[in-house]
């Protein structure tokens, strides 16, 4: 194609809407869109950027699949959102204000606060934090503090860890400094003289 006839073809579609020819197999998936040409290239062909929801590519196309319009389609207006259940709407003001507090209050007030110091329900499994607050109080029972003693069945929950027995480190063999005739050893034969006392054959 001759220059001057792109610039011909750049001259009436730059700027201008148009639409593909849907019959063409490679256009079909423009054919819902309105594109508009950005410009026309020295091989005669139309760039043109589709009004796609995330496709903001120039695509070349032969003026030839191409037909002006007036302006872009009418974009489809997104459906509306459905609302939730009436009942579920008034359950949620009604939850979050039990006595003027937040819903993690109503939960708190709902499972109910142990008082402090209550004994634990007889088989009951001891939470961490239970067995270490016990263990606390009977430290300070035993040190005669003011602390209560621990339930019956907080105590029967304590363990008594022994203290471990000290561990000594074995002994290292003696290397010698010297050898047999007095001189000193260098630090090489002081290594080997080590290695052999400790992996004796």
């Amino acid at each position: 194609m001759s220059i001057e006839l792109a610039e011909k073809l750049k001259q009436k579609l730059t700027d201008k809407w148009v639409v593909v020819d849907p019959a063409a197999p490679e256009l079909k998936r423009f054919a819902q869109w309105t594109g508009k040409v950005k410009t026309v290239n020295m091989n005669g062909r139309a760039l043109v950027e589709f009004d796609g929801p995330v496709d903001i590519s120039w695509y070349d196309i032969d003026p030839a699949f191409l037909t002006v319009v007036d302006g872009p389609k009418p974009k489809a207006a997104p459906a509306p959102k459905k609302e939730a259940a009436p009942a579920a709407k008034a359950a949620a003001p009604a939850a979050s204000k039990p006595g003027g507090g937040s819903p993690l209050d109503a939960i708190r007030a709902a499972g109910g606060a142990k008082p402090a110091g209550a004994a634990p329900a007889a088989g009951a499994k001891l939470s961490p934090i239970e067995i270490m607050r016990a263990q606390a109080a009977a430290k300070a029972a035993a040190a005669g503090g003011t602390a209560t003693a621990p339930p019956a069945a907080v105590a029967a929950a304590l363990v008594e860890v022994p203290a471990a027995a000290p561990v000594e480190a074995p002994a290292k063999p003696a290397v010698p400094t010297t050898g047999p005739d007095g001189k000193k050893l260098s630090p090489l034969e002081m290594a080997r003289l080590q290695g052999a006392a400790k992996n004796p054959s």
